[in-house]
């Protein structure tokens, strides 16, 4: 089912790209699987499929807010940009707040919910997903006056495979909770440890960014304007597409 009044970004729709990077997923999984079953310390294929998926099937949901929509609409209407509220942190605490609590599987969640979080640090949209995402949504105007997220009425024609309605529940607290969570499983532990974990988290975050990336590659974002452009998002999306096709090739 599609649902083209909800997008990811100008003239793509949300499910679309959320199908789509589900494809790259399938593929780039079997690449990765045993590279993460050995920093993870895992060997159940199946529970880490599943919880890497739900990473890649939630990591856009802040893009369903009625801010988001409303503004990306304009942003099609006007052929402009504008500055949109972060959603990175609503996926992450979504993910935080429903992913599986087994110990087993503790790191791998946090690496997860971290990737989400810092998913547009080449935005340069960090620190505040992290440090402070309670604030940063009350100041991009997306929680309402019971601190519950505002989203798009037009979520209520989702299905619950894309939008649960675990997800219409999220509230401040959840992203102040996620952020806490966060911090805590970062910095904890020896140097050795925090090193660790850092490795997993870009682990996970290179998986995510193959998926979104090469899912996204028509998006006029990243596409070459010019000659000039030599280190515009183009480039990135072009190495990451060259990547995901290469892997599929040697798949096939």
């Amino acid at each position: 089912m599609t649902h083209p009044i909800l997008y990811s970004a100008p003239g793509e729709g949300y499910i679309e790209h959320i199908n789509r990077c589900l494809e790259k997923f399938d593929f780039i999984f079997s690449i990765w699987e045993h590279t993460i079953k050995r920093i993870f310390y895992l060997c159940t294929q199946n529970e880490i499929k599943f919880l890497l998926s739900q990473m890649i099937n939630f990591h856009d949901i802040g893009k369903l807010t009625a801010k988001w929509q409303k503004i990306i609409h304009q942003e099609m209407k006007e052929n402009k940009k504008i500055l949109k509220p972060a959603h990175a942190p609503i996926g992450a605490a979504y993910l935080y707040k429903t992913l599986d609590q087994a110990s087993s599987h503790n790191d791998l969640k946090n690496a997860i919910v971290f990737a989400v979080a810092i998913h547009h640090t080449d935005s340069g949209l960090l620190g505040d997903n992290i440090e402070r995402p309670d604030v940063q949504a009350i100041l991009d105007g997306i929680i309402d006056s019971d601190g519950r997220i505002k989203w798009a009425d037009e979520t209520e024609t989702l299905d619950e495979e894309f939008f649960p309605k675990e997800v219409k529940e999220l509230t401040i607290e959840d992203l102040k909770n996620m952020a806490r969570g966060l911090r805590v499983w970062a910095r904890s532990g020896g140097f050795l440890e925090q090193h660790k974990k850092r490795i997993q988290a870009s682990l996970v975050h290179h998986i995510l960014k193959l998926c979104d990336v090469s899912a996204a590659s028509e998006r006029k974002e990243y596409q070459k304007e010019d000659d000039e452009n030599y280190y515009g998002g183009w480039l990135m999306c072009a190495n990451i597409r060259e990547y995901v096709e290469n892997i599929t090739k040697k798949i096939s």
